[in-house]
């Protein structure tokens, strides 16, 4: 299983290293640091000891000199490796071997001490006073004791005597490490076999539950390949079929010029005017519908939206409205802007002037002959609204969201009216725009016609006190 996963082998061999390293250390630096007398229970021992000592001499007969010299003699012949020493009132040493140094300076800094001291100098233990009483003088013993054996000598000996313990405790980590290991490295295997998967063009792949319900940055990094993959199919599946529509749009002109064409041909010179107004009509539709998808392509590319900056409204519908119903005459339809509020927004005047063309031609397009295009503008709170409302045939219900989808055809079956002749883009790219203007666009039912509504938020600047 993990035989070519090299990662999973450095990943449990780091860890394992460290670990025994850790071990290592921790036991170098308590046998450094930590004096063992502060252990309290042997704190403890040590004093029992002293006591036991101490009462021990008040009850042993002869002088004090004599009786020191029998109890340290019992205490050597019972395997004690600890001295007693023994000093009287006036602080001179009693017995026949002669204090260390440093015990005769712990005498001096105890010698008034109430309780127990301990402390550890020139590698021993010294302890005491334990205070006594003989033939009416008292008297102060304190014992010395060998400092205890180091630690890391105490573990070495352990390796040595005791193997089968250090190999358990080896077996121990190591398994530890082996399933933290495991732990890191299988999502990330996951991770791997899904961009494997996405590579051979399997869009639809996404990483587990369990990799994306970890709560940790694995579990993150599953959530943010899962949303990449989901767009990146989004996007590959839009372009698809946008491909698929374009052959389509693009097929019924080009039949129609050859068409026209033959029928040229076939009348000769002089005689072919219709087939080549016609061909005519047909390229001007081509550069139209190319136009078009270039458009949609720019803004897509998110290329477009630069230059956003404070716009004011009112000015650009105004010019957009007398623009509009100047080509409107032509067809017998007017447009009218019937209210407008003085706002400002940040948008790309670009952008946003080729959307709300868009929506307004589309509205021409729609209007019955002779008919009207109201174009209605006004601020609702931190939004400016604008409203293009023809008096046409309208939008089956279930059809108003997707008539902003590119190449989008509301099915004859739906409608009464004929389908005015366009691309299908048009809707598109004004949604598109408005976007990236940071608007929303929405179309609905105004019996009669069709209302499209579009919010856009008021400049920030703008607003501002």
């Amino acid at each position: 299983m993990f035989r070519h996963n090299r990662l999973f082998w450095k990943i449990f061999f780091w860890f394992w290293l460290s670990m025994v390293s850790v071990m290592m250390s921790l036991t170098f630096a308590l046998s450094v640091l930590v004096d063992p007398a502060d252990i309290l229970p042997e704190r403890q021992a040590l004093f029992g000891e002293l006591e036991t000592a101490g009462r021990v001499l008040e009850r042993l007969p002869g002088d004090r000199f004599e009786a020191l010299d029998t109890l340290t003699s019992w205490h050597a012949s019972r395997g004690f490796r600890n001295t007693l020493h023994v000093f009287d009132g006036a602080g001179r040493a009693l017995g026949v071997r002669e204090p260390p140094g440093s015990l005769r300076d712990f005498f001096r800094e105890t010698r008034d001490a109430t309780e127990y001291r301990i402390a550890v100098r020139d590698g021993q233990v010294l302890l005491g006073p334990y205070r006594l009483e003989r033939e009416g003088a008292e008297y102060l013993a304190y014992l010395v004791k060998s400092k205890p054996t180091h630690m890391l000598h105490k573990l070495w000996r352990l390796i040595s005597h005791e193997p089968s313990v250090f190999l358990v405790l080896l077996a121990v980590s190591g398994a530890l490490c082996f399933i933290l290991t495991a732990y890191l490295v299988a999502p990330i295997r996951e991770l791997r076999a899904a961009v494997r998967r996405i590579n051979e063009g399997r869009l639809d792949t996404a990483v587990s539950a369990a990799v994306v319900s970890r709560r940790d940055e694995i579990g993150q990094l599953g959530q943010d390949f899962n949303r990449m993959a989901e767009r990146l199919n989004r996007l590959v599946s839009a372009q698809q079929r946008l491909l698929r529509d374009v052959s389509h749009e693009l097929r019924s002109p080009l039949t129609r010029m050859s068409i026209a064409m033959g029928l040229a041909r076939r009348k000769g010179a002089g005689n072919a005017d219709s087939e080549h107004e016609r061909i005519e009509q047909e390229i001007s539709r081509l550069d139209g519908l190319i136009g078009q998808i270039l458009r949609w392509s720019r803004l897509n590319d998110g290329a477009a939206g630069a230059g956003a900056g404070p716009l004011e409204l009112a000015g650009l519908l105004a010019q957009l409205v007398e623009d509009a119903d100047f080509e409107a005459r032509a067809a017998g339809k007017r447009v009218h802007l019937t209210q407008s509020e003085t706002c400002r927004i940040d948008a790309a005047e670009p952008v946003l002037a080729s959307a709300l063309e868009n929506i307004v031609r589309n509205g021409i397009r729609h209007a019955p002959a002779a008919g009207e295009v109201e174009v209605r503008q006004h601020v609702a709170g931190s939004r400016a609204v604008i409203e293009v409302r023809d008096r046409g045939p309208g939008v089956p219900e279930e059809h108003l969201a997707s008539i902003f989808e590119p190449f989008f055809r509301i099915p004859e079956a739906s409608v009464s009216a004929p389908a005015p002749n366009g691309s299908g883009l048009g809707l598109a790219i004004a949604k598109r725009a408005v976007e990236m203007c940071g608007g929303t666009v929405r179309a609905e039912n105004a019996a009669p016609g069709l209302r499209v509504v579009v919010m856009l938020p008021l400049s920030a600047k703008a607003s501002a006190p």
